[in-house]
């Protein structure tokens, strides 16, 4: 297989970042309209940036068939547990809106630990 399948093969589509103790949601790479939301997200007391970004991505790009699990899946509670329990990676595929098409990809979500292996951020790759 040469570099350029391979390449092809793994596209990011999407890079984040989520700070955890600061509440922060950051896309590194991806689309446009998902760095805006991202940006004017407002404090609320109910629920965090992630959680409402998490909640947005599920009604508007999401396909429908997937969106409750995908909540589950990607819901902090679910991860900080997963992590917890000593999963290096929690992954779900999905078919999600890609541009103006509908496309199957592959979410990957990695912690990052302070020294004392408290999970202090998220990374985040959405293969397409």
């Amino acid at each position: 297989m040469e570099y350029n399948e391979i390449q092809k093969k793994n596209h990011y589509f999407k890079v984040v970042l989520v700070r955890i103790s600061t509440d922060e949601y950051i896309i590194l790479k991806g689309p446009q309209e998902e760095k805006l939301l991202a940006e004017i997200l407002q404090d609320d007391y109910n629920s965090t940036r992630y959680e409402k970004m998490l909640q947005l991505l599920a009604d508007e790009v999401v396909q429908k068939d997937y969106r409750e699990t995908f909540f589950k899946v990607f819901s902090m509670e679910n991860m900080i547990k997963q992590f917890e329990e000593g999963k290096t990676m929690v992954e779900y595929s999905y078919i999600r809106n890609v541009g103006s098409e509908k496309k199957m990809v592959n979410t990957r979500v990695y912690p990052r630990l302070k020294q004392n292996n408290k999970l202090e951020e998220l990374m985040i790759y959405v293969l397409s």
